[in-house]
């Protein structure tokens, strides 16, 4: 899950170096262990001395293991490489065979295994060929050490070169062989920490018998304390090396997927994780990135659902569900409407009308929600708005749903002067304002339900617009909405005595804006 940091080319330039680097330790610890830690010493030396033809061995050996192994890896590698170059040429992952899927996400184990068996051929050869069983030991030290360092490093490098294959991420859905975390660390130990302690006991066991039999036990004895130094110094630096490989190649990807939670915990759900093992480490990658891709989905409702009603509508569902029922709440209530909406649907083709009532519905709700008012309803050319629901609670409801329907006229104004601009009609519309005790809630039924208010003064506020045609005024306010203004100097109403409205008995006082 790590991010690709160098080019391919360095990438493989870099696993030729890993490899060139730990076969020339492995074959030096090898050279010294047969050359010098293993031969008892004779006479009064420590240590048996190096022989020109030991460094002629030396020289041949590392050159034969390493040249036998690139050869070899650079063959297996071609398949690679050459789906590698399509991919990178444009070819969709999609047609990458399984064959060289398996290969790539093998990789690591198989270049491990080219590396031990051309190890374990030198050390059979070498035992045989001499009948020296200590040839076997000492080879088979160095081949561990190279092998264990070949695996954790190109493990960790390999991991640059994935994504290019397997861009989605998927890598589950490959049937390859999967080394996981445990299983990995359990082989790291065994091929470091048991291997040495193990020599370790044969190496002194054989010292120790020599110190019984021997004419200068004190040579036998610094020889000894010289094994013991060789196998502490060899332990603790191939231990090192593969403790600080293992730990990056774990502890990384893990950092890459805490630093990824914390971009999705500020609402990035775009984010996404580069999957580059099939471990249980690439298995949380590609979790995360469902995850991400979930929550993404979700978002996307959750905006889609905001556009078919009102945000404060759509986060209220999404937390508290969708019950039916609602409260009592004294608010205030707009309505608006287009006048003479019908004979302008006569006129206009149905494209060109629901264009304009989309341009028109964008400038008047956009008016709405700069004030904090909820848009609870869409009736075709009309819009009902309220100011102080549960959803947005307000204590000067009244001014800003006058404030609203005051912006909502200049804004109709500047929306007309483009309309006449572009050769299309003009737009005229009537505004309700009523406040008082409301019902807001959910109504409806288990198919389909609709946030709205309910009372008197929505009843109301639907009157006074449809009266705005006769009184010859755009906007009226209810009695209780002037009255329960703020700032009444500033609005500049004027009362209309003994009205009657629509479904009321009484005859009632309203207020009109000409704004």
């Amino acid at each position: 899950m790590t991010t690709i940091q160098a080019s391919p080319q360095e990438t493989y330039g870099k696993l030729a170096r890993l490899s060139f680097g730990a076969n020339f330790l492995g074959a030096l610890i090898t050279f010294l262990y047969l050359s010098v830690i293993d031969p008892l010493p004779a006479g009064e030396a420590t240590v048996r001395s190096l022989e020109p033809e030991d460094i002629a061995a030396f020289v041949i050996a590392v050159a034969v293991i390493f040249v036998g192994a690139f050869l070899l890896s650079s063959r297996l590698l071609r398949p690679i490489r050459h789906w590698q170059s399509l991919l990178e040429a444009g070819a969709p992952a999609s047609d990458l065979p399984l064959s060289v899927a398996r290969r790539v996400l093998n990789w690591p184990l198989i270049s491990s295994a080219i590396i031990a068996s051309t190890w374990l051929f030198s050390a059979l050869f070498f035992s045989f060929f001499y009948d020296n069983p200590s040839n076997l030991i000492g080879i088979a030290i160095g081949g561990a050490v190279t092998t264990t360092i070949v695996y954790s490093g190109s493990d960790l490098l390999w991991r640059q070169i994935v994504p290019i294959f397997f861009p989605q991420g998927n890598l589950s859905v490959v049937p390859a062989f999967r080394l996981w975390v445990r299983r990995r660390l359990f082989l790291g130990f065994f091929l470091i920490g048991a291997i040495t302690p193990v020599l370790l006991v044969i190496l002194t066991l054989e010292r120790t018998r020599a110190l019984l039999e021997a004419t200068n036990p004190e040579a036998i004895l610094s020889n000894l304390i010289v094994v013991l130094l060789f196998m502490l110094v060899i332990g603790l630096a191939t231990g090192m090396i593969v403790a600080v490989l293992v730990a990056r190649a774990i502890v990384e990807p893990i950092q890459v997927l805490r630093r990824a939670m914390a971009r999705v915990e500020n609402n990035e759900f775009d984010t996404k994780v580069q999957v580059t093992t099939n471990d249980e480490l690439g298995f949380l990658g590609e979790r995360f990135n469902q995850m991400t891709s979930g929550l993404r989905q979700g978002e996307r409702l959750r905006q889609l659902f905001g556009l078919y009603v009102s945000p404060e509508v759509a986060r209220a569902a999404v937390k508290t569900g969708a019950g039916l029922g609602g409260e009592l709440v004294n608010c205030t209530v707009m309505f608006s409407d287009i006048r003479d909406f019908t004979s302008l649907t006569e006129q206009m083709p149905p494209d060109e009308l629901v264009d304009l009532i989309n341009h028109y519905m964008a400038e008047m709700v956009s008016v709405i929600v700069r004030h904090g008012g909820v848009v609870t309803r869409f009736g075709g050319d009309s819009i009902l708005a309220v100011f102080g629901s549960p959803l947005n609670p307000m204590h000067d409801h009244a001014d800003r749903a006058v404030a609203t329907a005051i912006e909502m006229r200049r804004a109709l104004v500047s929306f007309n002067q483009a309309e006449l601009i572009a050769g299309r009609p003009i737009l005229e519309n009537g505004i309700g304002i009523a406040s008082g005790p409301v019902i807001a809630g959910n109504v409806g039924g288990k198919e389909r339900i609709e946030y709205t208010v309910m009372g008197d003064a929505a009843n109301l506020a639907a009157r006074l617009e449809d009266l705005t045609k006769e009184a010859g005024y755009p906007i009226l306010l209810s009695n209780e909405t002037y009255h329960a203004l703020a700032a009444v100097p500033d609005v500049g109403a004027w009362p209309l005595t003994d009205v009657q409205i629509k479904g009321k008995h009484e005859r009632v006082t309203v207020y009109a804006l000409s704004a």
